[in-house]
């Protein structure tokens, strides 16, 4: 008897349901009505893209660690109050509700599931410009990690070739930034090759398309020169997949300069920031090639003209050179040929005296002596003769020699330097043909008729009036542009 006292004596249980009755009835006292939190935004997009309810959650995290997840609370945006909501949602994260990883201040109050035991926070209304603010904040915090790990220069490092005619371009082939591009370059007239990767610029599959457009293309570093990362502008939030620390930091780690032109007037995006070259439209990219390209050839056609002017010159010294030391050689074969002859003279007057000197120290010999001196006398002669005939012979010889070769010499020269001088090609037939604003032409379709052309020939020019224009009919290689035409090839992700 004493145990059932005991059990009826016992507390009262409190049911399931009373005890989320009282739950919910402690957090509508703590939380009365609407309050603020702010959080970023994680699995927005999914629950967005189905339509009705939107069910997603709001995560605190580490400041120091952005990985690291401190806390998060399920959140619930009602149907009705989305539509209402729809253009605020447009500001932070663009038409399609990008807002997966924005931070974001939200007005909102407590959902109590008391049946389900269920705790969520429901959506009242957006601060807009508290969470623009929250974004800005968070963009200047990525700025300052990559500049901590030395990332904002370290693609502005790489070296941009003078003459950036290989070019990878990241963009949306469906866009009007794709064809303003290539439009530019095409007016240009110079033979760019540009391989295209087709890349979403704005969406929620915009960061994963460009890091994917940005590994593929860097595998092909040897064969380019540069890539351009362009679209063709849009609202602040339009722009934010431009922000993403993981593109920024794909940019800085790319091997070849990424020159971007995202069209933005007024902001300039964590991409334009880490890029090499940062311009305002895509138009502003090509004509930054265009110019590159064309500061070159400018500078090889003054190279030209100085190495005419140079060899000219070098020409004339050699020929004056090769003068002076043919008269030298001249003077020195007459003064060494007088030398010889002095000397022999010399030799010639001493002999009589010599010989008489010793026909007064020896008499009886002397019939014997002077014979034998007169035949050393005539044998000296003799070889003093033939010595001298050889060297006669001889210094006309050397001179002629040094002077073939001299020739030889400066004529080897003459035809390398005329071999280096571009009139030559106008010799063989060659012309040069420029429209009215002095553009050299490669293919028909870059006039039309009624316009005065000048064509510069090997001796004069010529003026002429475009009657009628014939394009070539072949097709040529779909993957590159014929000279003075850009033709892209295309190429999606896991091939060309």
């Amino acid at each position: 008897m004493s145990g059932q006292s005991e059990l009826f004596d016992a507390p009262r249980a409190l049911r399931v349901s009373e005890f989320n009755e009282r739950v919910g009835a402690g957090l509508r006292a703590l939380f009365p009505g609407v309050f603020r939190v702010q959080g970023f935004v994680t699995g927005f997009q999914r629950s967005w893209r189905r339509g009705g309810h939107v069910y997603f959650e709001l995560e605190e995290r580490d400041p120091d660690a952005p990985d690291r997840s401190l806390a998060k609370i399920a959140v619930v945006l009602w149907r009705g109050l989305r539509t209402r909501l729809q253009a605020d949602i447009a500001a932070l994260g663009g038409p399609e509700g990008a807002l997966d990883d924005q931070q974001v201040f939200l007005e909102v109050s407590v959902n109590w599931w008391a049946q389900g035991g269920r705790l969520s926070l429901q959506v009242e209304d957006i601060d807009v410009e508290a969470s623009l603010g929250a974004q800005r904040l968070d963009r200047e915090r990525v700025l300052r990690v990559l500049a901590a790990e030395g990332l904002l220069d370290r693609n502005r490092s790489l070296d941009l070739t003078a003459v950036p005619l290989r070019l990878g371009l990241i963009t949306s082939l469906e866009s009007a930034a794709y064809h303003d591009f290539l439009k530019e370059l095409g007016l240009a007239g110079i033979g760019f090759h540009v391989l295209c990767h087709d890349a979403r610029v704005q969406g929620p599959e915009q960061e994963g398309d460009m890091l994917a457009a940005l590994a593929a293309l860097g595998r092909r570093s040897a064969s380019l020169d540069a890539l351009v990362l362009i679209r063709g502008g849009g609202s602040r939030s339009d722009l934010q997949g431009f922000d993403s620390e993981a593109l920024a930091r794909a940019i800085a780690a790319c091997p070849l300069p990424v020159l971007t032109g995202i069209g933005h007037e007024i902001d300039r995006s964590i991409a334009d920031e880490v890029a090499h070259t940062s311009l305002k439209t895509p138009t502003a990219v090509a004509q930054f090639l265009v110019q590159r390209v064309e500061d070159w050839l400018e500078g090889m056609e003054t190279l030209a003209r100085e190495l005419r002017l140079e060899a000219a010159r070098r020409l004339e010294r050699a020929g004056r050179d090769l003068e002076g030391r043919a008269h030298r050689l001249r003077l020195a074969g007459g003064e060494r040929l007088g030398r010889a002859r002095s000397r022999l003279d010399a030799r010639a007057a001493t002999l009589p005296a010599a010989a008489r000197h010793p026909l007064r120290l020896a008499r009886p010999g002397l019939a014997y002596r002077a014979e034998r001196m007169g035949r050393a006398a005539r044998s000296a002669l003799a070889l003093a003769a033939a010595d001298l005939a050889r060297r006669e012979e001889a210094v006309p010889r050397l001179a002629a020699i040094r002077l073939a070769h001299s020739r030889r010499e400066l004529d080897h020269r003459a035809d390398r330097l005329r071999l280096l001088d571009p009139a030559r090609v106008l010799e063989r037939g060659f012309t040069i043909t420029r429209d009215g604003r002095g553009r050299v032409l490669r293919a028909a379709d870059q006039v039309a008729p009624g316009e005065i052309l000048e064509t510069r020939l090997a001796a004069g020019r010529v003026e002429s009036r475009v009657e009628r224009v014939s394009a070539d009919a072949d097709g040529g290689d779909a993957g590159h542009a014929p000279p003075g035409r850009t033709a892209p090839a295309r190429q999606r992700e896991g091939g060309s």
